[in-house]
């Protein structure tokens, strides 16, 4: 059976509205499009400087000079996208199997009819199982990020075979993404590794008492699923964190912040923050303390991934720009049709790219990280009256 030159445009019609169905269905929802911002990007990568500000200004008396104040540009930051999603599927092979059901009243093949069913089947098939795949992609920033030696997932170089682009397993400050005390990121302007101000939010940044706490520029914290732990990372995200690259403070845009968990610890999260009162120590005790992320000014929002390790938790601003999502800026047709003379087959592939790029690495902070990239984190402990008490001396 032969395909006529109308079947690709038959099928691509087709394809799209299935797109168009499963997307009102919700099927191809990504939790990460929702918090991290996306960018066009044409040819395979891009990059980016850091611009560092100006010095504070100062005020000046009558008569002296204006003094000059100069922005210089700072780190270069890569970003790069390949084909991550690919896979092609038979099609001789199929109308030989259903022939009868796609035969046409003249003999031929019932163009339409099969291209609704190649739709319905293979279609459907890739573009859930793209979705999936670039919700894993997306997730393994935040799984892989905390590695403190750095990962290849963070390469560009390997990502897009360019040599323009650097070849450095780490992000543009030669720093994890996520990073403990011992690796903390050094500013640009002066390589300082606190800002004037900074301090320490409590005596150790692990749940184990290993790790002493700095204050400054890092964003990596070992610390379990817990009332207490959040509050220790948001403060530190607030008041340790925000500063630009001339080590200047800044002021936090959003007027929400994220706290990205697993579904392992869904449960646990959402008792957290959506309780008004936190539950006592002591059986008995009627004193309950009230919550702080239940009070006004204080907006954080719950999102949920089943592709982030159990046990870790990150905290951030959506949509800041800190973290980004490529995406290639032409608009090619991921699908291909085509006729191998060989053996006179039919065949459809369907392929799709996918990147992203670090841009300041101030926008996120991890509760708990995985340090290899497969373990979990902190494991989860205690009963819900001890929520909200750190141990001892930590």
């Amino acid at each position: 059976m032969q395909l006529s030159m109308q079947f690709p445009e038959l099928f691509r019609r087709e394809s799209y509205a299935v797109n168009l169905a499963l997307v009102e269905a919700r099927k191809l929802k990504n939790p990460f499009d929702d918090i991290l911002a996306t960018r066009n990007v044409e040819g395979v990568w891009d990059k980016e400087y850091s611009v560092v500000p100006i010095g504070p200004l100062e005020g000046r008396k009558e008569g002296e000079n204006i003094k000059q104040k100069n922005m210089t540009m700072g780190y270069t930051t890569y970003g790069a996208i390949s084909i991550e999603a690919s896979g092609k599927v038979g099609l001789s092979k199929i109308l030989k199997q259903r022939s009868k059901e796609f035969k046409a009243a003249g003999g031929g093949v019932d163009e339409p009819k099969f291209a609704g069913h190649l739709a319905d089947t293979a279609s459907k098939g890739f573009l859930l199982r793209r979705t999936q795949r670039f919700r894993k992609l997306t997730a393994r920033i935040f799984n892989r990020g905390g590695i403190q030696a750095g990962d290849s997932f963070f390469n560009m170089y390997d990502r897009c075979n360019m040599s323009d682009v650097d070849d450095q397993d780490t992000i543009y400050d030669d720093k994890p993404l996520f990073a403990l005390p011992a690796q903390a990121h050094p500013s640009f302007a002066a390589s300082a590794t606190s800002g004037p101000g900074s301090a320490a939010v409590g005596n150790y940044v692990d749940y184990a008492m290993t790790i002493a706490d700095t204050g400054g520029y890092f964003n990596a914290f070992q610390l379990p699923p817990s009332y207490w732990a959040l509050k220790r990372v948001v403060t530190h995200f607030i008041s340790n964190m925000q500063y630009d690259e001339n080590d200047e403070k800044e002021e936090i845009a959003s007027e929400e912040l994220i706290l990205l968990v697993s579904d392992h610890n869904i449960m646990k999260w959402t008792e957290i923050l959506k309780s008004k009162f936190i539950e006592p120590i002591v059986s008995g005790d009627t004193t309950n303390i009230e919550n702080v992320f239940m009070m006004e000014g204080f907006r954080m929002r719950l999102v949920v991934s089943g592709d982030i390790f159990k046990d870790t938790w990150f905290v951030g601003q959506p949509k800041s720009q800190g973290i980004l999502v490529l995406k290639p800026t032409k608009e090619e047709d991921p699908w291909a049709y085509w006729r191998d003379e060989k053996d006179r087959s039919y065949w459809i592939s369907f392929e799709d790219e996918w990147g992203f790029m670090v841009r300041n690495w101030r926008r996120w902070c991890a509760g708990s990280i995985s340090t290899d990239g497969t373990a979990s984190g902190v494991a989860d402990y205690g009963a819900e009256t001890s929520w909200h008490v750190p141990p001892s001396g930590i």
